[in-house]
């Protein structure tokens, strides 16, 4: 397609270009976030003594409102755009705890006798670590990506035949925020549309796509060995466009946390092992007790319910200990509630003997769909994975962390070819970014990109991000089996 013919196509479709629209929409949402937080803090302080703060108290403290958006914004939340989850949670966590520990200390030293209302917006501050980043995850899944003007024009520059993945991500998951609505491709002349999205096939010619239609981001795909051309179209889309992204071809480096190096002169990117740092580590385990300290209040008691519900069931013990290979190759023992009648593993080596079917899907997963040697009261846990909450122990006892990879079985170790001993250079997990991202439906190689990727990106808010998304997993049993 030419520009000419390309013009009239894209102003019948789009009026705008910037993204005013989709910063307005995450305003909102953290105005109704921030006085949610707010009410909550102020509702605990009540529930103490009713006669501490009235509404008229809580209303007053809406002029703060701007400079809560003013502080997000300085910490770049606005316009939201493909934000990673867990620099968003950091984000949010120091901006928040500068309004209301602020507002708070204004409070203390401004007046006398009014600690209460100090207090209950420090509370609201513990509820803001947890409402803000939840509540820009749900209104941009389910409300705003749903709407018409949700998102922000892009050009994607690249090879039309090999950058069709990254089309078809831009296009099927519009929560991204960005909508591909011209390519660029100088290579495939004989096409002119991919995805009902125009091609165009002149370099010089899309700079009228910002000059003409004001469209001010690029995403460009380099071919893989770069060249003339390629330092053309990066000086055409610089000097053009507003925003650029630029995305490398190193599908072996899965991360966000590369910082760029200048080499004499050479551009160059560093990485860094973070989990090999003794200060990281002490802070992943502080983070571990912490969160078993919490949790032993509810958890305790529902592990004593499944312990009788599973005694009552069906004849065995209740645990389940197997040997897995932890952190270095160690072996480990990893427990579970046990979900499967005694003599499974006999019962196993029958079912894979006189079934082909059964046994490429085991080859494939190590997981069965349908395995016949679950017992009833075990399908239930397994589909709520709480048949894996002795795994606590495992963590208590520090063979095991919150988040990391899945600890494997011996003949799962093949599995994972070259990248075994990356991947288990740190604790296994009782969760981690492929179980929250589709668990038993993902296949050994993507459990691999996952893991990868964690580990090249590991931070504290990282895995407290993790540990949010885990509950929400559970909670819908997504990908469980």
């Amino acid at each position: 397609m030419t520009i000419t013919e390309y013009l009239p196509w894209f102003k019948s479709r789009y009026r705008r270009t910037s993204s005013f629209l989709t910063a307005c929409a995450f305003i909102v949402s953290d105005l109704f976030a921030i006085m949610l937080c707010i009410g909550a803090g102020f509702f605990v302080v009540n529930a103490v003594d009713i006669h501490l703060i009235n509404f008229k108290s809580f209303v007053n403290y809406w002029t703060y409102l701007p400079f809560f958006f003013l502080m997000y914004n300085i910490f770049k939340l606005y316009p939201g755009i493909l934000l990673v989850p867990s620099e968003q949670l950091r984000s949010f966590f120091l901006a928040n705890a500068f309004m209301f520990g602020g507002i708070a200390l204004s409070i203390v030293v401004e007046t006398e006798g009014r600690s209460y209302i100090a207090i209950a917006f420090i509370v609201a501050f513990f509820f803001s670590v947890f409402v803000l980043p939840l509540s820009r995850v749900f209104t941009r899944n389910y409300i705003f990506s749903r709407q018409r003007w949700w998102g922000i024009p892009a050009v994607v520059y690249g090879d039309c035949r090999t950058i069709q993945k990254i089309i078809d991500n831009l296009v099927d998951n519009t929560r991204t925020g960005y909508i591909p609505v011209a390519i660029v491709d100088v290579h495939n002349t004989d096409m002119d549309y991919y995805r009902n999205i125009p091609i165009l096939h002149s370099i010089e010619e899309s700079k009228q796509l910002n000059s003409v239609l004001h469209i001010k981001m690029a995403i460009i795909v380099p071919d893989a060995e770069p060249n003339l051309q390629y330092q053309r179209l990066l000086l055409t889309t610089l000097s053009n466009f507003r925003y650029n992204i630029i995305i490398p071809k190193m599908s072996f480096m899965n991360t966000v946390s590369m910082h760029i190096r200048d080499v004499n002169g050479v551009l160059a990117f560093a990485t860094t092992h973070n989990l090999t740092k003794f200060y990281n580590l002490a802070a992943k385990r502080a983070l571990d007790l912490m969160l078993l300290l919490l949790g032993s209040i509810f958890v305790i008691p529902l592990m004593l319910i499944i312990s009788l519900l599973i005694k009552m069931s069906s004849p065995g013990p209740v645990f389940y200990g197997h040997e897995r290979i932890g952190k270095n190759g160690k072996k480990i023992r990893v427990w579970k509630f046990r979900s499967m009648v005694i003599n499974a593993d006999k019962k196993l080596a029958d079912i894979l003997a006189s079934d082909p079917a059964l046994r490429k899907e085991w080859e494939q997963s190590h997981k069965l769909r349908k395995d016949p040697r679950i017992t009833p009261i075990g399908r239930f846990l397994r589909k709520t994975s709480l048949d894996e909450l002795p795994q606590l122990f495992n963590i208590l006892v520090n063979d095991m962390s919150f988040i990391g990879p899945r600890p494997v079985t011996a003949g799962e170790i093949v599995k994972y070819g070259d990248n075994f001993d990356y991947i288990f250079s740190v604790k296994p997990g009782l969760s981690g970014m492929w179980q929250v991202s589709g668990r038993s439906d993902t296949d050994y190689a993507e459990r691999v990109t996952f893991d990868s990727y964690y580990i090249q990106n590991w931070t504290l808010w990282l895995d407290i991000w993790l540990v949010m998304r885990t509950i929400g997993v559970v909670l819908t049993g997504k990908g469980a089996r």
